[in-house]
C-alpha cells in the first residue's frame, strides 16, 4: 500500500515538475521573441522617426526561422544570434517557430504572406521545400528576374501578397529589386484588423488636434470611449501605458504615450534591450479610463537588409552568404533582398459598448474616470498572449 501511495505521489510530482518546466520554457521563448521585437523595431524606427511605422517582428522572425533552416556556416550563425532563434539545432528551431506561427495566425483577422522566390535557373532542395510548406505554410517558387520580365514578376508577386492579405498589403516588391544577378528574394507581408472587446462610441469620434512633434499639429479622427482598461504610468519608460483587449482576448494592443510631447525618440531608446510585455505587466492595473485614441490604418514597408546589418546579420545578402541547405547546387548561393510590409487598422468596432459616463461621476464608484488623450506621437504593440506580433508608432495624420 505504501509503495502504491509513493508511486502515486511520485507520478503527481513528476507531472507538476514537467508542467512547470514547460511553462518556464514557454515564458523564456516569449521573452526572446519580445527582445527581438525591441531589437528590430529600434533598428527600423531609428531611420523613420518622421513616418508612421508598423512592422511585425513575429512575421519577420518566423520567416527567418525558415531561412535559418536553409543556411549553413557563418550565415546560419549570424541568423541564429541576430534573430534570437535560441537553439542552433535547425529542426528544433523549425518546431518552435512553426508552433508559434500556427498560434498567432489562427485568427481570421490576421493574414500572413511569406514566400521565397529564386532565379528560374536554380532549384530548391526537396527537403527545404517540404519544411517550408509543411511547417510554415509557404509555397516556394522559381521566377524570371531578368529585365524586361522583372516588372511582370514583381507585379505578380505583389498581387499575390495583396490577395493573401485581403488587399491590405500592396506593392510589396519593386521591379528595380530584380535583375540579371538576382538569385533569391524573401517576401513577407502581414495585415491585421480586428474588433475590440470594448467598443469606441462611433457617434463620438470627432476631429481633434494631434501634435506631430515640435510646434506642428494636425487634425485627426479621435475616437472616444469610457471603460475599464489595464492602465499604468511606467517611470522606466517615462510614459503612460494602456492595454486595449481585442474581441478575441488572446490579442491586445499596448499603447505607450510619452509624457513629453516630443518624447518618441527617447521612448524608442528606452525600449532597447527590454521585454516590453514583461516590463509593463506588473505596472498595469484595471482602472476606469476615459480614452481618446486616433483612428488609423496604414501600411509600412521596409527592406530588411540595413536593419539586419545592425543586428549583425551581414553575409546573407552578399556572395559570402551560404544557403547550402536551401539551394540544390554545388556552389553556395545567397538572398539578394528581404522585403517586409505590414498593415494595421484601428477603428471603433467592438463588442462591449462604452460605459457612456465620460467626465461624469459614476453612480457606482462616485469617482471620475481617469482621462487619457493620445494626442501626440506614440508607440503601439499588438501582442498574442505574451508575445509581440506587431510594433510601430504613429507620428502624424492617419
Amino acid at each position: 500500500m505504501k509503495s502504491l501511495l509513493f508511486l502515486t505521489a511520485w507520478v503527481t510530482l513528476s507531472g507538476c515538475l514537467l508542467a512547470h518546466a514547460a511553462t518556464l520554457g514557454t515564458q523564456s521563448e516569449a521573452t526572446e521573441r519580445n527582445l527581438f521585437a525591441a531589437d528590430i523595431y529600434q533598428a527600423v524606427a531609428a531611420n523613420h522617426l518622421g513616418e508612421n511605422v508598423v512592422i511585425s517582428p513575429a512575421a519577420i522572425q518566423t520567416a527567418m526561422a525558415l531561412a535559418f533552416y536553409g543556411a549553413k556556416g557563418r550565415t546560419a550563425s549570424e541568423i541564429q544570434t541576430g534573430i534570437r532563434l535560441g537553439s542552433a539545432n535547425s529542426d528544433e528551431v523549425v518546431r518552435r517557430f512553426s508552433a508559434f506561427q500556427n498560434a498567432f495566425t489562427r485568427s481570421n483577422n490576421l493574414r500572413l504572406f511569406n514566400k521565397i522566390y529564386i532565379n528560374e535557373n536554380l532549384e530548391f532542395k526537396a527537403n527545404f521545400r517540404d519544411v517550408a510548406r509543411r511547417s510554415f505554410d509557404s509555397d516556394l517558387e522559381t521566377a524570371d528576374f531578368h529585365p524586361p520580365y522583372n516588372k511582370r514578376t514583381a507585379d505578380r508577386i505583389s498581387k499575390e501578397a495583396q490577395q493573401k492579405t485581403l488587399n491590405k498589403v500592396t506593392n510589396i516588391l519593386q521591379p528595380q529589386q530584380l535583375n540579371d544577378l538576382t538569385e533569391g528574394v524573401m517576401v513577407n507581408g502581414i495585415a491585421y484588423s480586428a474588433p475590440w472587446l470594448n467598443a469606441f462610441k462611433a457617434g463620438k469620434t470627432e476631429r481633434r488636434e494631434f501634435s506631430s512633434g515640435g510646434r506642428r499639429s494636425v487634425n485627426v479622427d479621435m475616437m472616444w470611449t469610457v471603460n475599464n482598461f489595464r492602465y499604468g504610468e511606467v517611470n522606466e519608460l517615462d510614459a503612460k501605458v494602456i492595454e486595449l483587449p481585442y474581441q478575441n482576448t488572446e490579442y491586445s494592443m499596448l499603447v505607450l504615450l510619452p509624457n513629453q510631447m516630443n518624447g518618441l525618440s527617447s521612448l524608442i531608446q528606452r525600449l532597447v534591450g527590454k521585454n516590453l510585455v514583461g516590463l509593463v505587466d506588473t505596472r498595469l492595473s484595471s482602472q476606469k479610463i476615459e480614452l481618446r485614441l486616433p483612428k488609423f490604418g496604414f501600411e509600412f514597408g521596409v527592406s530588411l537588409e540595413e536593419p539586419f546589418r545592425k543586428l549583425g546579420i551581414t553575409t546573407m545578402f552578399t556572395r559570402q552568404g551560404d544557403f547550402g541547405h536551401m539551394y540544390r547546387m554545388f556552389v553556395s548561393h545567397y538572398i539578394n533582398s528581404a522585403n517586409h510590409k505590414a498593415y494595421v487598422e484601428v477603428t471603433e468596432d467592438g463588442s462591449v459598448p462604452s460605459l457612456e459616463s465620460g467626465g461624469i461621476k459614476s453612480f457606482l464608484t462616485f469617482s471620475r474616470p481617469k482621462s487619457l488623450e493620445v494626442d501626440h506621437p506614440f508607440i503601439f504593440a499588438i501582442k498574442h498572449e505574451d508575445s509581440i506580433i506587431f510594433m510601430g508608432h504613429v507620428t502624424h495624420n492617419v
